[in-house]
């Protein structure tokens, strides 16, 4: 392909586009004023625009914080398999891996949000590689009457 570098973006992540509503780079003076100041924000590689709308695994969702998620991008790029076509999961990459540091997955696969907050909510590595909610141990009550 040629491609040296990919950036892959969530269509819905507003967050790359900030610099360009503040200062538009395409206007050749504002690129020149950019261009001297000591730091810098531009755009590298053939961009590849995923939609989290796409994965079933991932819940709807108006947190800005989830569609610039670096896992949750990682889960994307996981199951696309080009333009049109059914998003699955291809690598073993575990989704509960989305719910790091955010609260994207659906309810129903039973990850807590912000799990790797190791000591709040105890999530262990299994012997697959499966992040995992331990099995606890029941205690039951003896009540003496």
């Amino acid at each position: 392909l040629g491609v040296k570098f990919l950036r892959v973006v969530n269509v819905h992540d507003e967050v790359p586009k900030v610099p360009g509503i503040l200062f538009n780079e395409k206007f050749k003076i504002m690129r020149k004023w950019i261009d001297k100041l000591p730091w810098s924000y531009s755009h590298v590689g053939v961009e590849l625009a995923l939609d989290h709308t796409h994965s079933p695994f991932l819940k709807p969702t108006n947190d800005l914080s989830c569609f610039h998620n670096l896992e949750a991008l990682l889960h994307l790029l996981d199951g696309y398999h080009g333009p049109e076509q059914r998003f699955h999961l291809s690598s073993g990459r575990d989704p509960a891996m989305v719910n790091k540091s955010c609260d994207f997955l659906k309810e129903h696969y039973l990850v807590p949000p912000f799990w790797r907050q190791d000591a709040n909510k105890g999530m262990l590595q299994n012997s697959e590689g499966r992040w995992v909610q331990p099995d606890r141990i029941r205690i039951i009550e003896e009540r003496h009457t």
